[in-house]
């Protein structure tokens, strides 16, 4: 019986080791606290010495409340914040920043997503108004802009002096957009529209405006002026619209000759002066390569070119010709080709496009580009047509273009106006469009009017800007706006 006794004992202590040596009874689960998920991010505004950083909220297993954190190139400089954005600023260009987004929970579990991005090459950019030389609160547009070769920038155009009186304007600033100087001349807005056009040409400054063609140099100060008569016959349509220079720096002006007397009521006209504005020729122009046939009534010259022994003209024609059973006119391009002597070479109408000629421009590639305020033609140098674009129908009233220049690319770059705000726009080398871009500042009214490429592909506008004061009373600014390469001012 006692055996029996000692035997039970033995297994009943046997039996209490096994349950003190049970996984489940020895070692009890534990549960363990998950971090939370990584984070999406996006990373855009980079600029040179800045970018910024957004986030999605992160989600963790047990609904802990989360806080982020930011390093940079192993600094941190975000610590434990509830927001899910952050700028990066005073950065260095063209460099590239690697960091993380941590996310910490209640329980301080971590999770980190990491990001790289590069800065970009700097680009002065600025916005910048001023006031015309002369009165406050005045009228002017500004008409032109060009780069000089000492390194600073000339804008000019006309400005107020008096009822109804406008005279020439110029004002010298550096790359900053600060000025040296300003100055009015006595040259005065004859014609009705204004015409303003200037040039540098070996040191120098040619302008002309109106009937009148003027040197300057560097500082402003005249050196000659000389006033073309023949336009002065007392109708406002005749008007100088352009110029060149020859390798001789002789200067050949382009323009439209008004005489309701004559059965032409406007011709083009070619004026060749010496570089000191002494005359050498003049000669007017009309053309046959009408519909009838006939002379044309209507011929202006709006632009000139001047390549070796060359001289290329675009104008416009009226092709109906001296239709008397019509009063309708049919206003096309017209392209003209002369030797230096003003004798024609050729002559060429682009009858399918029925605008008024504004600008040429000679192509990096030989060919030309003619342009209205809406549209533009590409020809090559046989004269015939490669493409043509509009931008602006002829019935869009308010919405034009003044000026285009092509970039190093080919691509060209396209500055005006959509009814009170100033546009630019950059298309591939055939026109198509790549980017439109505005200057907004409303009720105030705005006309990109030229523009500068500058030699990094940056732009340099000027705009003309109407400042809104008082009910339906503006007064006039000069505006430039200097952008990076894709177009951004600030």
């Amino acid at each position: 019986m006692k055996y029996l006794y000692f035997i039970l004992s033995i297994c009943w202590i046997l039996s209490c080791s096994d349950r003190e040596l049970s996984p489940t009874e020895s070692n009890p689960k534990v549960e363990v606290n998950q971090p939370p998920s990584p984070v999406k991010f996006t990373i855009d505004s980079i600029s040179h010495n800045g970018a910024h950083l957004s986030w999605e909220a992160a989600s963790d297993p047990e609904s802990d409340e989360l806080s982020y954190s930011i390093e940079l190139d192993g600094k941190l400089v975000l610590e434990r914040a509830k927001d899910r954005t952050y700028k990066f600023q005073n950065l260095d260009e063209l460099t590239t920043y690697s960091g993380k987004i941590i996310v910490t929970d209640a329980h301080k579990n971590t999770t980190s997503t990491s990001f790289s991005f590069q800065t970009k090459k700097f680009y002065l950019t600025f916005v910048k108004n001023y006031l015309f030389p002369g009165a406050t609160l005045t009228s002017g547009a500004p008409y032109n802009i060009l780069k000089l070769s000492d390194g600073n920038y000339l804008v000019g155009g006309y400005v107020s002096a008096g009822t109804y009186f406008y005279t020439v304007f110029l004002m010298k600033t550096d790359y900053y957009g600060n000025v040296i100087w300003k100055k009015n001349y006595d040259i005065a807005g004859e014609s009705s529209p204004f015409t303003f056009i200037m040039k540098e040409i070996q040191g120098e400054i040619i302008l002309a405006a109106s009937y009148t063609v003027a040197k300057l140099n560097l500082d402003g100060i005249q050196k000659w002026e000389k006033r073309i008569t023949t336009y002065d016959n007392g109708y406002g349509d005749s008007i100088i619209n352009s110029f060149a220079t020859d390798a001789d720096h002789n200067i050949y002006i382009a323009g439209t000759l008004a005489d309701t007397t004559d059965e032409s009521a406007e011709m083009g006209m070619i004026t060749k002066l010496t570089p000191d504005g002494q005359l050498i020729w003049e000669k007017k122009y009309t053309s046959y390569i009408t519909e009838t046939g006939n002379k044309t009534m209507y011929l202006r010259f709006m632009d000139i070119d001047i390549k070796g022994d060359q001289i290329y003209i675009l104008g416009d024609i009226d092709i109906s010709g001296m239709d008397t059973n019509s009063n309708m006119v049919k206003q096309v391009f017209y392209f003209l080709k002369t030797d230096t002597d003003g004798s024609s070479l050729s002559e060429k109408a682009y009858n399918h496009h029925n605008n008024l000629s504004h600008k040429i421009l000679r192509r990096k590639n030989g060919n030309y580009l003619l342009s209205s305020q809406q549209s533009i033609v590409e020809i090559d140098q046989s004269g015939n047509e490669v493409w043509a674009k509009t931008y602006y129908a002829i019935t869009q009233m308010y919405s034009m273009f003044y000026s285009f220049k092509e970039t190093a690319s080919g691509d060209l770059v396209f500055v005006g106006k959509e009814d009170k705000l100033g546009v630019y726009f950059r298309t591939d080398n055939r026109g198509n469009m790549l980017y439109k871009k505005y200057y907004n500042s409303l009720p105030n009214y705005a006309a990109g009017i030229d523009v500068v490429l500058e030699d990094d592909q940056s732009y340099r506008i000027a705009f003309a800007f109407g400042r809104y004061y008082s009910f339906n009373l503006w007064y006039d600014e000069i505006m430039l706006v200097k952008t990076d390469t894709e177009g951004n001012y600030k």
